[in-house]
Formats: structure tokens, C-alpha cells, sequence
């Protein structure tokens, strides 16, 4: 068995690369600069033309995308511009391979995100429903479109919204957890709005999941119980010993965000998103709470 990862060598992808690996998969990964010495073998790419790298797809049981340029830089015109391209062309690079194989793979799984839903409060979100408002839904509407295209019925395609991950090496983690030994670990504005968090090891768990489970269409990549931003908060301040402190105020975070040429929303967007398919499906998570995660991540 072959899998082919788009942004393999990214945070996520590497985690996925070794639960393939332990699962028996032989791995691929496409990256614009190949390294000879890298733990899997690398061929290069471009994320928009075609060209030798689409010979690896031809045979390969699985393929996942998980490219994107970051959304942690300042968004000027220009960069929400790669936010979306960086997102749609690799996407639509990797639909002409498929399309074009002789072999197809048995099952596609394209990156998405919770940010589908957009903000949406205390509403619990499944994947049927409705898509939300403001330029990350957009985002991953064109996301998922370049993804869901219906002429290629006999490959399995997924679109996986991942949520919030968290891990050692990358995710929302690095971010908090220097602002928390700081003692500057205090809710964002009311610390209402709610995350959609998942440790990495199950998001890598659950990518290989649906290739085997044979899963399609959009699904929630997220855990079992999603946490407000206050209880994130408060739990890292109680792992590293820091006493509560007060909340950073909206208007503040939105000016600050402004000033970055973000929506606020990337900081007091609320999604409650629940990964309803997966577990009627019966995957099973190794760290399904915050507490269990945060045992494993930080002791």
C-alpha cells in the first residue's frame, strides 16, 4: 500500500506520515524542496502544474492534501489572496493527477477546516450543517468545492475540517503556552466562544481512518468535546502553575487583529463543532477530552 501527502512535511503531516507508516503504508511525500536525507521519500512539486509527481498518485492507494499557507501573518490583500490560492490550486493539481491515473487511489482526503461553520456560538455543529459567514468560510468553501468534484465517482473524496490541534511540536499550543508561563494566560475577550480541539495524534489517527473505514464527503477531523477558550486558558494555567488573570477585552483583541488585517473572529470566533459522523461511524479517540490531551502533551 502507497499514500502520497501534500504538506507531509508540515506539523500534521508529519504525524500522519508515521501512523501510516505504523499502519503498513508506504510514504510519499510532495514538497516544493526535496530533501535526500528526510525520514520519507520526497519528490518535488510545485502545488500547481503537473508533472512527475502525478506518477506518484498513479497507484497509490490513498492521497491526502493538507496544504495551505499559514493563517498566524498579516493578512494584506495580496496575502488573503495565497490564503485561498495556496489552498485551491494544490487542491485542483491533485484532482488532474487523479483524474488523469490509470490506477486511481482508493480514497482522497483533502484538508478543510471547523472554520466552515464560521461563528456560531453556542450551536453544536454537525457536518450537515449550514456553512457560515465571513473570509475563512469562504475560504473553505473554495476549499472544499476544488475537493468535491464529481467526476471521479470511483475515488472515495473527503474533506476532513480539522479543528483546533494540538500537539508538542506546532498548533495552537506553541502559541498559548508562552503567554501563559508569562502570566499573560487570560481568557480571550468573554472566553465564551468555544473550540473545536483534538490531539494530533488522533487527527493523524483519524486521516488514516477514513481511508480505511472508507468514508466520503465532508467530516468533523475534531474531538469529542469541545472547550471554551476560557477552560483552554484555565486549564494551561493550572498545568504550569500560573494564577488566574483577568481576560484580555474584545476591543483590545479586535483592534489588535485589525492592525493585522484579520477578522477578530480568527481570536473570539466561537465553534462547537462535534465530530458527529466519525463516531456514529464507531472511530475510537485516544484522548478524547482536553485533560487527557493535555496528560499526554504537557504531564
Amino acid at each position: 500500500m502507497k499514500a502520497v501527502i501534500a504538506g507531509g512535511s508540515g506539523f500534521v503531516g508529519k504525524h500522519l506520515a508515521a501512523e501510516l507508516t505504523n499502519s503498513g503504508y508506504e510514504v510519499v511525500v510532495l514538497t516544493r524542496s526535496p530533501d535526500a536525507g528526510a525520514k520519507y521519500r520526497e519528490v518535488k512539486w510545485d502545488g500547481k502544474s503537473q508533472g512527475d509527481w502525478a506518477k506518484e498518485i498513479d497507484g497509490a492507494t490513498a492521497v491526502f492534501n493538507l496544504s495551505g499557507a499559514p493563517i498566524d501573518k498579516k493578512w494584506t490583500p495580496e496575502y488573503q489572496k495565497v490564503l485561498v490560492t495556496s489552498r485551491t490550486e494544490t487542491t485542483r493539481a491533485i484532482h488532474e493527477a487523479i483524474r488523469c491515473a490509470t490506477a486511481k487511489p482508493k480514497t482522497w482526503v483533502n484538508a478543510s477546516a471547523v472554520g466552515w461553520y464560521g461563528d456560531r456560538g453556542d450551536e453544536i455543529l454537525s457536518e450537515s450543517d449550514r456553512i457560515g459567514s465571513g473570509f475563512l468560510s469562504q475560504v473553505c468553501q473554495q476549499w472544499e468545492d476544488a475537493a468535491l468534484v464529481p467526476d471521479i465517482p470511483e475515488v472515495k473524496q473527503v474533506c476532513a475540517r480539522i479543528g483546533i490541534v494540538l500537539g508538542k511540536e506546532g498548533g495552537v499550543l506553541g502559541a498559548l503556552i508562552p503567554l501563559v508561563k508569562g502570566f499573560a494566560g487570560g481568557a480571550a475577550g468573554s472566553g465564551k466562544q468555544y473550540l473545536s480541539v483534538i490531539h494530533v495524534k488522533d487527527l493523524a489517527r483519524m486521516l488514516v481512518w477514513l481511508v480505511e473505514a472508507g468514508q466520503e464527503g465532508p467530516i468533523n477531523a475534531c474531538g469529542p468535546e469541545p472547550v471554551t477558550n476560557s477552560h483552554l486558558m484555565g486549564a494551561l494555567r493550572e498545568r504550569f502553575g500560573r494564577p488566574p488573570v483577568p481576560p484580555a477585552p474584545a476591543f483590545m483583541i479586535k483592534a489588535a487583529t485589525a492592525a493585522m488585517g484579520k477578522e477578530a473572529t480568527v481570536v473570539l470566533v466561537s465553534q462547537r463543532a462535534v465530530p458527529t459522523l466519525a463516531l456514529a461511524q464507531g472511530f475510537q479517540f485516544e484522548f478524547p477530552t482536553l485533560d487527557s490531551a493535555l496528560d499526554d502533551l504537557l504531564g
